[in-house]
């Protein structure tokens, strides 16, 4: 399933997910970190017409996690005219819920990752950092971020290591209170959307399909920038 695509830019398609015999239906929209402006215009305009949002987002402070997105937060002040994702969800008056890590559990399994592995990756964010500024474009970006949001962080060693905190826990998270609100709610007529990284959604719509029978049934794209 393609869910971000590089081409003139970056696009993220928008998949809504149905079970045949049952109204509720669920709308992920698969994010990335960087975009234009109107990229998440364009996904808070698509929220209010929305039930519920299950939201990505660690709750509270994580050392860990602001090193790992620091490059996103530079990056953002370069000349490719890009912004650091910010949804002010709040601000739609629908009931928010976040089923992610907090920033304690994240700190204590990142640091169950071998020591080589977490500071190979710290060391390689100062490169992509000072690539970006002196080298990158916004073509370049699209092709990098296509990439480690369909595919995880890459292929080298160690990446299941991270991926296992990254992706494999926080999945387990996401999928089980999709579950419960399928289990409590699954015969009322609502929207639930999912706002979350591109690379939890393929895990997403495979267990939602084996457990329940949801099948993706639309698509939108929606552009993140364009070159």
């Amino acid at each position: 399933m393609q869910l971000l695509e590089a081409g003139m830019g970056l696009r993220s398609a928008v998949i809504e997910l149905r079970r045949p015999g049952t109204p509720l239906r669920f709308v992920l929209f698969p994010m990335v970190h960087l975009g234009e402006p109107s990229f998440y215009t364009s996904v808070m305009d698509r929220l209010r017409d929305c039930d519920l949002i299950v939201a990505e987002g660690l709750r509270g402070r994580s050392r860990s996690g602001s090193l790992l997105t620091l490059s996103y937060r530079l990056v953002r002040r370069g000349r490719l005219g890009l912004m650091k994702q910010h949804l002010d969800l709040g601000s739609l008056g629908r009931p928010v819920l976040r089923p992610d890590m907090t920033g304690q559990e994240f700190d204590a399994g990142w640091r169950t990752v071998p020591l080589l592995t977490r500071l190979l990756l710290m060391l390689t964010l100062p490169v992509f950092i000072l690539y970006v500024f002196a080298f990158g474009s916004r073509a370049r970006l699209a092709q990098q971020l296509a990439l480690e949001d369909d595919h995880g962080l890459g292929g080298s060693e160690g990446d299941e290591d991270i991926d296992a905190i990254l992706g494999d826990a926080r999945d387990r998270l996401l999928i089980d209170a999709l579950a419960k609100i399928h289990e409590d709610r699954g015969t009322e007529p609502i929207t639930v959307a999912v706002v979350y990284g591109a690379q939890h959604m393929i895990p997403v719509v495979q267990v939602m399909s084996a457990r329940f029978g949801y099948v993706p049934c639309a698509g939108e794209w929606l552009i993140v920038f364009q070159t």
